[in-house]
């Protein structure tokens, strides 16, 4: 029985290590974090937020990312700061690291149909996953 008992608890507190090792974070940056450098562990989330007004047609876009190390997660969620139309707000762009290595996360804010005019505005991050 003290064996059972011993060989339970073991299990136990290996799988209470392993939970606590494997735990994934949400890094979120901001306009302020732009051009600096970040370290992320494979598995963990990353929130950019940056301001934006989805009625002027503008659109934060990726523009450079290696996607074997960061890959975008979903689309970009708009939230206004307030209920008057037209009014602007934060976007907010979801990214997984999936793989240990170095990329730079640039980000553009431009009308996608307006061709060969340069973005209004520019995001950069350096990205180190382990």
């Amino acid at each position: 029985m003290f064996r059972f008992i011993l060989i339970m608890l073991v299990g136990l507190l290996y799988a209470c290590g392993a939970a606590g090792a494997s735990e994934q974070s949400t890094k979120q940056i901001t306009e302020a974090d732009n051009g600096r450098a970040i370290e992320l562990r494979v598995g963990d989330k990353l929130e950019v937020t940056l301001p934006g007004n989805p009625t002027t047609g503008f659109q934060w876009e990726v523009s450079n990312v290696d996607s074997l190390i960061l890959t975008p997660v979903g689309e970009p969620e708009f939230k206004p700061s307030s209920n008057a139309v037209g009014s602007g707000g934060n976007v907010i762009l979801r990214f997984e690291a999936i793989g240990a290595g170095q990329t730079e996360l640039k980000l553009i804010h431009h009308r996608p149909f307006e061709k060969n005019v340069a973005p209004i505005q520019t995001f950069e991050l350096r990205v180190r996953v382990k």
